[in-house]
């Protein structure tokens, strides 16, 4: 739902603020609506990917497709590196060029001010969703509206000032740092995606509530290792704990239970996790499981 939301607010203000820039003379609203073509684009991707990612784990993907929201991301930034590219050197041409500053249409300065509103609530929605699902392509959406609203202000601002401080050239200066922040912003949505695709651990705090839970776990004497990566929407975690050497292995296997439901019932967005247990007796042993379905047959 969230992408379609994104997918048709976003193409109404693509249209809305590419024609009325256009018509109005103002390079900085032209700019801006790069922004939401951008939004397009990763509305998009979002549906693509949130359905791709749900897909349950098969023999071919038995880690899931979770990574086919960081590879859309990093296919976003990509592009948009070299539109931007083409429009900064579009934007120094102009801006060398002194006959071609004029004051924009008024006009402008209204649609300018119905972009920052419309985005403002988008952040929020989009903000408010990405937390609930944990998606990177949805937190990258959200942010994306946050640097949509930030832009409109600065064209609104620019157009003010092209009208009433006699500085026509400062609508191209905006288009100039709108084009400059979404190269940054590719950038750092490339960034990002990498480090997803790298099989980047969770944030610490994600990992310290985790250990904090499973030490909570009556029989888990102590946690040997801990180790997490983002996949897509999930948490994966793999764990040793230590158990008193005194217990069978059924019992053994029974605290490895409690500590599974203990971490899914406490900690949001876990994917799967394997749990070895230990003593100074026992060597480890794998209880593995895998958002409640039974364990693959190569973890058995």
């Amino acid at each position: 739902m969230v992408g379609w939301i994104g997918l048709f607010t976003n193409l109404v203000l693509l249209i809305l603020k590419g024609f009325v820039g256009i018509i109005a003379g103002s390079q900085a609203l032209v700019a801006d609506a790069m922004y939401s073509a951008k939004d397009v684009v990763s509305s998009i991707l979002v549906i693509i990917g949130l359905k791709v990612s749900n897909q349950p784990l098969d023999r071919e993907h038995p880690y899931g497709h979770g990574k086919i929201e960081f590879i859309l991301s990093m296919v976003i930034s990509v592009v948009f590196l070299v539109v931007t590219a083409f429009l900064f050197v579009h934007a120094i041409q102009i801006l060398m060029n002194g006959d071609e500053h004029k004051a924009p249409h008024m006009i402008a300065l209204w649609t300018a001010l119905i972009s920052v509103s419309v985005n403002v609530v988008m952040y929020y929605y989009t903000r408010c969703v990405s937390i609930e699902v944990n998606s990177p392509m949805v937190r990258t959406l959200s942010h994306h509206h946050y640097a949509d609203a930030t832009s409109s202000v600065a064209v609104a601002i620019g157009i003010i000032g092209a009208h009433y401080l006699g500085m026509p050239w400062i609508d191209t200066m905006v288009a100039l740092f709108e084009i400059v922040h979404l190269m940054y912003l590719g950038g750092d949505v490339f960034k990002e995606s990498y480090k997803g695709l790298m099989d980047r651990s969770a944030p610490e705090a994600v990992r310290e509530k985790i250990d904090s839970v499973v030490r909570k776990v009556d029989g888990v004497r102590d946690v040997d290792e801990l180790r997490t990566r983002l996949v897509g929407q999930e948490i994966w975690v793999d764990l040793i704990i230590q158990v008193d050497p005194g217990l069978t292995v059924e019992q053994a296997t029974e605290i490895s239970d409690g500590v599974i439901e203990r971490l899914s019932a406490r900690v949001p967005h876990i994917g799967s996790v394997q749990v070895k247990f230990t003593s100074h007796e026992i060597e480890h042993i794998d209880h593995s499981l895998e958002h409640g379905q039974p364990p693959l047959a190569d973890n058995a």
